[in-house]
């Protein structure tokens, strides 16, 4: 089991924050952060005792690390890959859900890998990290292994997960988080139309999240498509009617309900 780990952190947005807090907490040495913004870099390596702020993708002038994590947004991992250069024999992985390892394949001979999170992030809010799945995928069984080591120092939930799998995984985590909060976004703007809080909704989304955790959803599934309350329907599209791209929306989820619920 390795110990004394460094880590050098590649971005400074939500996702570094919460890496470099979680793993600090860990006892990890952060040793180096780059942002293609010197004082984003700057403000985060501050929240470190040792850190190195750079703006420079030549990683091999700054302190070295046994493992970079790559946290900059997907449309911009395929440039900061081919412009960075990394210390020999580091060992270098993205953390995200969709790109594959592949997209790394031009860092060769350094061995290569997937640092991926399963959780959403803001900046503002902590996370709890030791319940957080962290999917990890090498290029090598010693890269797996590394990478594994590392998962474990922060989350009691990692695992290695192939590409094929971690890209289900993410589209399945799109559906079961930002598509459900812009759906409780929906329903806090038409409530705040008829001058009613969204609280009032707290105990029925309370519930509902509980039922969905303890059966499979489409067991437990209830409303007005479910049961085929063709009046309740007609009257919600009504309602709708001035908001045609929830109306599309409300179509849309009612017909895959009526359909997932003949199969079921």
């Amino acid at each position: 089991m390795k110990s004394n780990w460094k880590v050098g952190i590649l971005g400074a947005g939500n996702v570094a924050v919460h890496l470099v807090n979680g793993l600090q907490a860990a006892g990890v040495e952060i040793t180096v952060v780059y942002s293609r913004t010197l004082a984003h870099a700057q403000e985060l390596a501050a929240k470190t005792p040792l850190a190195y702020a750079t703006a420079s993708l030549d990683l091999r002038q700054s302190p070295e690390a046994d493992v970079y994590l790559v946290t900059v947004p997907d449309h911009a991992l395929p440039l900061v890959v081919s412009q960075a250069k990394f210390p020999a024999g580091a060992m270098v992985a993205h953390t995200s859900g969709t790109q594959p390892l592949a997209v790394l394949q031009n860092l060769s001979p350094n061995p290569i890998g997937v640092f991926y999170p399963l959780q959403t992030f803001s900046k503002e809010k902590a996370v709890v990290w030791a319940e957080i799945p962290i999917c990890v995928e090498a290029s090598t069984p010693h890269g797996e292994d590394l990478l594994l080591q590392l998962a474990r120092q922060l989350s009691q939930a990692a695992v290695v997960m192939p590409g094929q799998q971690r890209q289900q995984v993410h589209v399945a985590a799109v559906f079961a988080c930002n598509f459900t909060n812009h759906l409780w976004g929906i329903a806090q703007q038409l409530l705040q139309e008829v001058d009613l809080p969204p609280q009032i909704l707290g105990s029925l989304v309370k519930e509902t999240l509980a039922k969905a955790l303890l059966h499979p959803p489409f067991t437990v599934q209830t409303g007005p498509a479910q049961r085929q309350d063709a009046s309740t329907l007609q009257t919600h599209q009504h309602l709708l009617a001035h908001h045609p791209q929830y109306q599309n929306v409300y179509q849309a989820l009612t017909q895959s309900i009526e359909e997932t619920a003949k199969k079921t």
